[in-house]
């Protein structure tokens, strides 16, 4: 198996981005089916809204495997990690947690509004819950915080 190379991704990315959200996780267990969820989604995954991520500065990054984006972390307003997504097919294998680490060396603190399926997974790295679970535009969410100096 070839390996999982990790760069900055660049303007056309965005459509290998969307296809690895749509194949990281199963709709129903990020939204809760109604129209308002499922727009929201749809939005987030948006071809130009993914351009616009990759133009803006922001922190992004892609991991890719033979060409292909299986992995991909956005960040918003500096500390605020609003996407993380490994395809399926590849969870498991580290992929989430290096895309992470590649930029929380550079952070004192970190925060993300975690899907219920993602809680896991952001415990695992260090991640304590900051406040309570929320419910806005169909999508449940729980209020997450990192810290660097708690964490080491």
């Amino acid at each position: 198996m070839n390996a999982i190379t990790y760069r900055l991704p660049e303007p056309g990315d965005e459509h290998q981005i969307s296809a690895c959200m749509w194949a990281s996780a199963d709709l129903w267990e990020l939204t809760d089916g109604t129209p308002e969820s499922v727009a929201e989604w749809k939005q987030i995954c948006d071809l130009e809204e993914l351009r616009g991520r990759i133009l803006s500065g922001e922190k992004t990054l892609v991991a890719t495997w033979n060409g292909i984006v299986v992995g991909f972390i956005a960040f918003r307003r500096g500390n605020h990690l609003s996407l993380l997504f490994v395809r399926r097919e590849f969870a498991g294998q580290g992929i989430g947690r290096k895309l992470f680490t590649r930029y929380s060396k550079d952070l004192n603190e970190i925060t993300v509004n975690s899907s219920d399926a993602a809680v896991g997974f952001y415990q695992k790295v260090g991640f304590v819950q900051s406040g309570d679970r929320f419910f806005k535009n169909g999508v449940w969410a729980t209020p997450m915080k990192w810290n660097k100096i708690a964490v080491n």
